[in-house]
């Protein structure tokens, strides 16, 4: 941020939330190189803006950044392990819709845990994450008179023999699909799932270490030992997910920008 800027925080501005995984949480500097998306969203809508970053004093759950620029808020509610269920058993979902005001945008990625079987307070059938999805976000969400938007989870680095990377929770991406379809009128969709697993694609499976959490062992003080993570995502893979979120939201006119 500019020293010499001025954000305005008493100006009624559209919010976009963000519902989801650790691929989509905030992560501060002693997670580095880690980051999710969501943490950097707003770098895409304030390229040419200065905006700030705080912990919102209304929510007692730590791990929420907002980051405010002049004429809009992005309110990062993702935390890491969480699922549909135990998001919303634990309260989080409950703790950031009762934020949510009309007009507002709240965007919803989960599947990676609630695919998990080994948890079972993380997971979901297919049929009853679109369930969760419907009754405990979607109806919630609506009711308050903002536009829910389901976000497919992002592809994992995994690759097929003719080198395609692959789109992941195939079943659960599905049931997004499906539930989007069938609300037009009410519920979109961004398909990140497809669009990562695309442009994954186009860099390979080299390119992708890059963009996963791969390092090398001694670099980081956060992962002394190491990593070879390909499901979590190094600030480069945060910085080109965000901005295919925030185009797929522009391009539907989901947000005018």
């Amino acid at each position: 941020m500019n020293s010499d800027s001025i954000i305005d925080l008493n100006k009624s501005k559209q919010t976009i939330f963000l519902i989801g995984d650790s691929t989509v949480q905030s992560y501060g500097i002693g997670s580095e190189p880690q980051a999710g998306w969501g943490q950097l969203l707003m770098r895409h809508f304030a390229l040419d803006k200065s905006y700030i970053k705080y912990h919102p004093e209304s929510t007692r759950f730590g791990q929420v950044v907002r980051y405010e620029s002049d004429d809009l808020i992005i309110d990062n509610r993702a935390m890491a392990g969480r699922s549909a269920r135990n998001y919303y058993d634990e309260q989080r979902a409950e703790d950031a819709i009762k934020e949510v005001k009309k007009g507002d945008i709240v965007l919803i990625q989960f599947a990676h845990n609630d695919a998990n079987k080994a948890k079972a307070e993380r997971y979901l059938t297919p049929a009853d994450y679109r369930e969760f999805l419907i009754n405990k976000y979607i109806e919630p969400v609506i009711n308050k008179g903002a536009v829910p938007v389901l976000v497919t989870a992002i592809a994992m680095r995994e690759f097929d023999d003719e080198g395609k990377c692959r789109i992941s929770f195939p079943e659960y991406r599905d049931m997004m699909l499906d539930i989007a379809d069938q609300n037009k009128d009410k519920v979109k969709l961004i398909d990140l799932g497809r669009l990562t697993a695309e442009f994954n694609t186009r860099i390979g499976p080299l390119g992708c270490k890059s963009i996963y959490l791969h390092l090398p062992k001694g670099l980081f003080t956060s992962f002394p030992d190491g990593s070879e993570d390909n499901a979590h995502l190094q600030y480069n893979g945060a910085f080109a997910y965000a901005g295919l979120v925030h185009d797929e939201l522009v391009r539907q006119k989901i947000i005018q920008k």
